[in-house]
C-alpha cells in the first residue's frame, strides 16, 4: 500500500538542530497525490466521490508553471531536498492530468523530462502510461496555441511504443479512449492506427465513442477509404452500430474529398437503412458542401428540409447565412429576404454579410428602392459597414445610373479611412463606361494605377468595352496592347469585345485576325464569343465561313446549341432575307440541322423581323421539308424559292 504524507502546507520537514549535537536527517518521504488510499486515476477506475488532493499537489504544479525550463530540474531537486520529499509515480501522473497543467503542454513536458530520479516511473508502468496519455491529451487540446504540437506528440508516441508490451498491456478503456481522441485531434494518422492496434492487443473492446474518434481522425487525415472500412466494421456489430455522429463524420469526410454524390447517398442510407434522423450538423455540413460547389438549389432544398422537420430554433445561424447567400446567387432576393426575416424572428442577430448579399442581388435585378431601403436598415441596426458593403453600394449606384452619388460615396469612404480597393474603381469605371462617359472612366483607371492598385483582366475589359461601344476602337485596341505589355492576361471576353467593335466598324479582316490570334493563344472561345464572331461574318456575307468555323469548334468542346438560329436571326433582323435563305439551304444541304428545325428557325426569324407575309408564305409552302422531281431525281425544295 502506498504511503502518503500529511505535512501541512508551508511546514518544513527538516527538524531543528538538537542542543546535544546534530542529528542525522530522516530519509525523504514518498508523497501521494491524494489523501485517500484508493487509487483515483480516471484512466483505471471511477470513484464515487472525488478524492481529497494532497496539499503538495498545487505547490508542485505552481512550481512547474513558474519555473523556467532551463532551471526546472534543479528547482524540483531543491524543492524535494528542502522538504525531504520524493514524488511518487502516482503523484507525477496526477500532477500531469491536473486542470492547471493540462492547458500548458510545454511546461508539463518539461516537468516530465526533469523529474528527480526518485520518481522511478519505469517501475510503475500504469503510472508511466497515464503520464503519456495526459501529455498527449494536453498537446491535443492546445494544438492551435502550441507550436510543433504534432511533432512533440509524435516523439511521445515513439517513446511509448519503445516501452513495449510492459507498458501497453496496462491500457484500459478510459486510457485507450483518451489516447485515440488525442491522436485523432492531432491528425496523426499512423500513430492513431498504431494506438488502435495496441488497444485491441491489450484486449480492450472499443466503445462507439472510441470508434467515432477513430473515424474522425481518419477522415481528418484524408484516409477516407480506411474510415469507410471502419464504418462498415461498426455496422456489423450491434453493440457499436453507427449512430448519427458516425454518419456525420463520414459525411464530413466525403464533403472534404469533394464527393458530393457519395455524401448525399450516405444521407439517404442514414434515413432509409439505419432509420436515423439527420441532425443540424448533418444538414449544415451538406449545405456548406453544396454552397461551396455552387449547387445552390441543393443547398436551398436541404434548408427547406430542416424547416419541414420542425427544427426551428435548432437551425444554426450559419445555415441561414448559407441559404440566404444561395437564394441570392440563384437570383431569388425576395425569397432570401423572407428567410432573413424568419431568422430575425428566431432570435438570431442580423449579420453584415446577409445585408450585403441581399443589397447586391437587389441591385443586380434593378430593384433600387429595395436595395437602398436595406442599406438604410443596415446602417440603423448599428452594424459596422466595411469595405465590402460600401463596394456593393457603389456598384449598385453605378447600376442605377447614379454616378454622382457613387463618386460621392466613394470619396466619403476614402475620407473615413475605409480601405477602398480595386473593386471600387472597377465598378466606377464600368458605370461611367456604360453611360458613355469614357473620358471619366479613363481618368479613374489612371487614378487607380497611381494609387497603387493593379487592374485585373475584368477592369481592363470593362474599360475596353466602354471605349468600343463609344466607337473609339483605336483607343480600345491601344488598351488591349497595354494590357498585354502590363502582363495582364487577355481573356475570351477581351477578344469578344474588340471583335464585335471591329465588325460594327466594318473592319472585317481585322476582326478575323483577332479571332485567329485568340485561337493561336490557346484561348477557348465561348458560345457568346462565337455568336459575336458568326453574326459579324454573316452580316459581311461570309456565312459559309461561319459554318466552317462552327464545325472546327466541335473538337474543342465548344458546341453552341443555337448557333444556326442566331445566324439566321441576325440576317433577318438586318433585312437580309435572301442571304438568310441561302444560309438555311446550306445548313440543310450539309446536314447540320434537321430540316424541320431550320424551317421553324426561319419562320420565327421572319416574324421577329416584322416580315409576316414571308413567314405566312413559308408556313403554307413545302420549302425545306417538301420535294420536287426532275425525272428520277428528287430534290428538297430550297428556301431560296421563297423569293421566286
Amino acid at each position: 500500500m502506498r504511503r502518503f504524507c500529511s505535512i501541512p502546507r508551508g511546514r518544513r520537514a527538516a527538524p531543528a538542530a538538537s542542543p546535544y549535537g546534530h542529528q542525522p536527517l530522516p530519509p525523504p518521504e514518498w508523497i501521494e497525490p491524494y489523501t485517500d488510499l484508493a487509487d483515483p486515476s480516471p484512466y483505471t477506475s471511477a470513484s464515487a466521490a472525488p478524492p481529497t488532493p494532497s496539499p503538495w499537489l498545487p505547490r508542485v504544479v505552481s512550481l512547474v508553471l513558474r519555473a523556467p525550463p532551463a532551471t526546472l530540474a534543479a528547482d524540483l531537486r531543491a524543492f524535494c531536498k528542502t522538504f525531504l520529499l520524493r514524488l511518487s509515480p502516482a503523484f507525477v501522473a496526477a500532477a500531469l492530468r491536473s486542470p492547471q497543467l493540462l492547458t500548458h503542454p510545454l511546461p508539463s513536458l518539461h516537468f516530465f523530462r526533469s523529474l528527480p530520479n526518485g520518481a522511478d516511473l519505469a517501475a510503475h508502468p500504469q503510472d508511466l502510461l497515464n503520464c503519456y496519455v495526459s501529455l498527449l491529451h494536453s498537446f491535443a487540446h492546445s494544438r492551435e496555441a502550441t507550436p510543433d504540437a504534432a511533432d512533440h506528440a509524435r516523439q511521445l508516441v515513439a517513446e511509448l511504443r519503445a516501452r513495449g508490451d510492459a507498458v501497453l498491456m496496462h491500457l484500459t478503456p478510459p486510457s485507450s479512449a483518451s489516447l485515440i481522441r488525442s491522436l485523432a485531434a492531432l491528425g496523426l494518422a499512423d500513430e492513431l492506427l498504431w494506438a488502435w492496434s495496441a488497444m485491441r492487443l491489450a484486449g480492450v473492446e472499443p466503445s462507439r465513442v472510441t470508434y467515432n474518434c477513430l473515424l474522425d481522425g481518419l477522415a481528418n487525415a484524408g484516409l477516407l477509404d480506411t474510415a469507410i472500412n471502419v464504418f462498415d466494421a461498426m455496422s456489423t456489430e450491434d453493440r457499436v452500430r453507427p449512430d448519427v455522429v458516425s454518419y456525420n463524420i463520414l459525411i464530413k469526410g466525403y464533403c472534404r474529398a469533394g464527393r458530393a454524390q457519395d455524401a448525399m447517398a450516405r444521407l439517404a442510407h442514414m434515413r432509409e437503412q439505419a432509420e436515423l434522423s439527420p441532425d443540424k450538423v448533418t444538414y449544415l455540413t451538406l449545405m456548406q458542401l453544396h454552397y461551396s460547389e455552387g449547387t445552390f438549389s441543393q443547398c436551398i432544398r436541404l434548408f427547406q428540409e430542416m424547416e419541414e422537420m420542425g427544427m426551428g430554433k435548432d437551425i444554426p445561424q450559419h445555415a441561414y447565412v448559407l441559404v440566404i447567400g444561395a437564394l441570392c446567387k440563384e437570383g431569388k432576393p425576395f425569397e432570401g429576404l423572407a428567410v432573413f426575416e424568419r431568422m430575425l424572428k428566431s432570435g438570431y442577430p442580423a449579420k453584415a454579410a446577409m445585408y450585403t448579399a441581399l443589397i447586391d442581388t437587389m441591385g443586380k435585378f434593378g430593384r433600387e428602392n429595395e436595395a437602398m431601403l436595406l442599406f438604410e436598415r443596415m446602417k440603423a441596426s448599428g452594424l459596422e459597414l466595411d469595405a465590402i458593403t460600401y463596394g456593393v453600394i457603389v456598384n449598385c449606384l453605378c447600376r442605377f445610373g447614379k454616378l454622382d452619388e457613387a463618386i460621392l460615396c466613394f470619396r466619403n469612404c476614402v475620407e473615413k479611412g475605409i480601405a477602398v480597393n480595386a473593386i471600387f474603381y472597377t465598378s466606377l469605371i464600368d458605370g461611367f463606361g456604360k453611360a458613355g462617359m469614357v473620358d471619366q472612366a479613363q481618368e479613374l483607371f489612371e487614378e487607380m494605377k497611381v494609387k497603387g492598385f493593379v487592374p485585373d483582366s475584368y477592369c481592363y475589359n470593362v474599360l475596353i468595352d466602354g471605349l468600343a461601344k463609344a466607337g473609339r476602337l483605336d483607343d480600345a485596341c491601344a488598351l488591349y496592347k497595354r494590357m498585354e505589355d502590363d502582363g495582364c492576361d487577355q481573356t475570351v471576353y477581351t477578344y469578344t469585345i474588340i471583335i464585335d467593335g471591329l465588325f460594327k466598324k466594318h473592319k472585317n479582316e481585322e476582326a478575323i485576325k483577332f479571332w485567329n490570334t485568340m485561337i493561336d493563344k490557346g484561348i477557348t472561345p465561348t458560345a457568346a464569343a462565337f455568336r459575336t464572331f458568326a453574326n459579324g461574318l454573316c452580316l459581311s456575307g461570309k456565312f459559309s465561313r461561319a459554318c466552317r468555323i462552327l464545325d472546327e469548334l466541335a473538337p474543342m468542346g465548344v458546341i453552341p446549341e443555337t448557333a444556326h438560329e442566331d445566324m439566321i436571326n441576325v440576317l433577318c433582323k438586318a433585312g437580309r432575307f435572301k442571304q438568310a435563305c441561302k444560309l438555311a439551304d446550306g445548313i440543310v444541304q450539309k446536314g447540320r440541322e434537321i430540316p424541320g428545325r431550320v424551317r421553324t428557325m426561319m419562320i420565327t426569324a421572319l416574324r421577329k423581323a416584322g416580315n409576316t407575309d414571308l413567314a405566312v408564305k413559308l408556313v403554307h409552302s413545302k420549302i425545306g421539308i417538301g420535294y420536287v422531281r426532275s425525272g428520277s431525281i428528287k430534290r428538297r425544295v430550297k428556301f431560296q424559292t421563297l423569293f421566286v
